[in-house]
């Protein structure tokens, strides 16, 4: 049965939905077209949901297909890193000594005469003013502690100068509570807060609680836009409500301009929550659950979280040292409380239940205490592992691999590193490795790929890199085997290739050309359309069925 609604424009009873949010009622086509000024910005196929957990959070109004995006949002203030380098306050180009134009009115550099006129640098611009002394940056290339109150500042300025922006950052979370009198809050406190007081003479301007609560802000829910180097930090409206998930079902990307994009990884079933995953989803259980805990003071138990067997790829398990047994050792739950560490040293408030690891198939048990031990030792191994070495990878993974499940996820990270490595580390690429290579290349790819889909499948970035990579792999394997068996033989080895390559294409068509996804996304175009003349030319010389 179709619900009826208001029209927006008129009031009038109305049955007629826009198509893009389901949300928004409209009693005729003139009166929807009138309205799409106003509410393209906000037609979003989600709708505002709340409950006591979750807070604000966005539930899908349709069905949506993997790779449509849901939103598209401007940021409401962007600002440097609380560590950084001089950056330039307009566009945050990392700035060059010698190469620097200072703002008449303040003194802050900037990289051009055109950035000191931009909008995002007028708080700072009128703090320092009023403070009635310039600026003046004399080290560049070195974190700067000037840097460090910047975003914060631009969060305050609101209140006094925009009421509406002031209200919408007041409304994202803070968890100032959790955070208070932790070493980050203390840090805060020293670092930002008071330096605003002191440098910028604002003391009984701002309150503590003020500026310890747009900390809060900035912690929680600021994203760090990767379009230069170093990044630079930014906060977003519509997009702090979207939920954490391991297994989320969206990913976000940024356009060339620096707004926000939420882009379905799957299908998503309407009613379904939408959810993005705040940590990294190739971290083990126990790292991702504490990154969790530390930075957005929550603990995950969501459907990855719960299961130990990470949905049956055991991505955490050791192997059994029992003699002559097979499996492997695993917890009996990762859900317990998490000490935070910055708050509660003492060591008797840790949680001592469920401290052995018991192996599925002979039913042994090791101490909590001495599978650590392990996981740190290999760790250290991997911290001094030379880079970009692929026998090094290779010698870790064969190491490593008496005491680890194939797919652990220090075996995935270095797997994974190798995958991308062989090929690149001589001149003429592919061409030059040697054929087991070439096959583990294809293999790991294919291996990592698989498991993305069932652990991460919006990880997108990722498994259309891997994509792009076996793509290649793929293809000189087949030029290979032409040389044996004929230039026939090569029709097969490139349509697989094709197939493989437009799949890395859709999973990347979204990443803006200033990150490497993008890249690759623009190459894969080009290669598609060479393959596609490949294939048309080896298909042109098949000989005429009888």
């Amino acid at each position: 049965m179709v619900s009826q609604g208001a029209c927006i424009i008129c009031l009038s009873p109305a049955l007629q939905k826009c198509s893009g949010c389901q949300n928004v009622h409209y009693c005729s086509k003139e009166h929807q077209k009138q309205d799409w000024k106003q509410h393209k910005f906000q037609c979003t196929p989600a709708r505002v949901k709340e409950d006591e957990k979750l807070g604000r959070y966005l539930e899908a109004t349709r069905d949506i297909k993997a790779g449509d995006i849901l939103l598209k949002e401007k940021p409401l203030i962007t600002g440097p890193t609380q560590v950084t380098p001089p950056v330039c306050l307009g566009c945050y180009k990392l700035l060059e000594e010698g190469k620097t134009v200072t703002c008449e009115l303040c003194g802050w550099p900037f990289c051009s005469q055109d950035c000191t006129a931009r909008k995002e640098h007028e708080p700072e611009c009128h703090y320092t003013e009023k403070r009635g002394e310039k600026v003046n940056i004399t080290t560049f290339g070195a974190p700067h502690p000037n840097y460090q109150c910047i975003t914060v500042l631009r969060c305050l300025y609101q209140r006094d100068h925009d009421e509406k922006l002031w209200a919408k950052l007041q409304a994202l979370q803070s968890h100032c509570d959790d955070r208070r009198d932790t070493d980050k809050w203390n840090n805060d406190k020293k670092m930002v807060a008071e330096f605003i007081w002191n440098f910028f003479k604002l003391e009984g301007v701002f309150s503590e609680e003020e500026i310890m609560k747009c900390c809060g802000i900035l912690q929680i829910n600021g994203h760090e836009v990767p379009l230069l180097e170093p990044e630079y930090v930014a906060l977003f409206d519509r997009i702090s409500m979207v939920e954490h998930n391991c297994r989320a079902n969206c990913n976000k990307s940024f356009t060339s301009n620096g707004d926000i994009i939420l882009v379905a990884g799957v299908n998503i079933p309407s009613g379904s929550h939408i959810s993005v995953c705040y940590t990294d989803p190739m971290w083990g259980t126990e790292a991702r659950r504490h990154h969790l805990a530390d930075s957005k003071f929550f603990e995950c138990s969501c459907e990855r979280c719960s299961d130990v067997t990470e949905l049956g790829t055991m991505y955490s398990a050791i192997k059994c040292k029992k003699k002559n047994c097979k499996g492997y050792l695993l917890p009996e739950t990762f859900i317990l409380p998490i000490l935070h560490k910055t708050k509660n040293p003492n060591p008797e408030n840790r949680n001592l239940d469920n401290k052995f690891w018991k192996c599925e198939t002979c039913k042994d048990s090791v101490s909590d205490a001495i599978i650590q031990q392990l996981l740190q030792d290999i760790g250290r191994e991997l911290s001094i592992m030379p880079k970009e070495d692929p026998e090094a990878c290779e010698r870790f993974i064969g190491h490593c691999g008496s005491y680890l499940h194939p797919s652990h996820f220090y075996m995935t990270d270095v797997s994974m590193a190798l995958a991308q490595m062989i090929g690149q580390e001589v001149e003429q690429g592919l061409a030059m490795v040697t054929d087991d290579r070439l096959l583990l290349k294809t293999q790991l790819c294919r291996k990592i790929t698989d498991l993305l889909e069932i652990l991460a499948p919006a990880e997108t970035r990722l498994r259309g890199t891997l994509l792009f990579e076996m793509h290649a792999a793929i293809a000189e394997t087949g030029r290979r085997q032409s040389l044996i068996d004929g230039p026939m033989t090569l029709l097969g080895y490139v349509s697989e290739s094709r197939r493989i390559l437009s799949e890395a294409a859709r999973l990347l068509r979204h990443e803006p050309p200033e990150l490497p996804e993008g890249r690759l996304s623009r190459q894969a175009k080009i290669n598609l359309l060479q393959m596609d003349d490949l294939i048309k030319s080896l298909s042109a010389a098949l000989p005429s069925p009888l």
